[in-house]
């Protein structure tokens, strides 16, 4: 059950941040979706976009504002 606490919290965010944060997850879902049905790990990705490891774990973990760039190529990479 949550806290009163984190009720409050729900209560004073904005509509538009829930929506910003659920759509953040379901494009991150997504991703992990794809990558685990191809058999890709995160280094697998990072290779296929030139990036570090860790970079891509920052953006799977929602802690990265993933631009529409950084969707459109991973998207490429992903088919």
């Amino acid at each position: 059950m949550p806290s009163k606490f984190f009720d409050k919290i729900i209560k004073r965010t904005s509509k538009e941040s829930k929506i910003y944060v659920s759509k953040s997850l379901d494009i991150i879902d997504q991703i992990y979706e794809i990558t685990e049905r191809k058999g890709m790990t995160q280094k697998d990705l990072a290779n296929a976009l030139w990036k570090n490891e860790s970079e891509i774990s920052k953006w799977l973990s929602g802690e990265h504002n993933l631009t529409l760039r950084t969707i459109a190529k991973i998207e490429a990479v992903l088919g």
